[in-house]
């Protein structure tokens, strides 16, 4: 399997919930630009970035669509970032995910975040 990068891009809606973004690249470069084109479309709509990291991953996900509404959103997934890594694990629903996120790390950032993006 090919090494790929990916975009992970966490962001806060209106209601404080944390949605995720993945953008699959073939480059380093591929994905920083990618990264600044995303942020900027979020920050022109004052959609808050929480964290945006370019990885080196084998992960794909399946394309960003928008959803229509919440109840279309059925993947969850605890994202903890560091200095230097990012671990994605996918939940099966919302209340295990949040159940790990409050378990707590001491060093780094954890998240429980929504997508209507699927792994492939």
């Amino acid at each position: 399997m090919k090494t790929l990068f990916l975009l992970i891009i966490l962001t806060q809606n209106g209601a404080g919930d944390i949605n995720v973004s993945f953008v699959n690249t073939e480059t380093l470069a591929q994905c920083q630009q990618k990264s600044l084109m995303v942020e900027g479309v979020f920050q022109g709509s004052n959609i808050p970035v929480i964290e945006s990291r370019c990885i080196k991953s084998d992960l794909q996900f399946s394309a960003f669509a928008h959803a229509s509404i919440s109840s279309k959103i059925q993947n969850f997934y605890l994202i903890f970032f560091d200095e230097e890594t990012v671990q994605v694990s996918v939940m099966p629903d919302w209340r295990t995910c949040v159940s790990q996120q409050n378990q707590g790390v001491k060093q780094g950032s954890v998240y429980c975040a929504s997508s209507v993006q699927s792994p492939v």
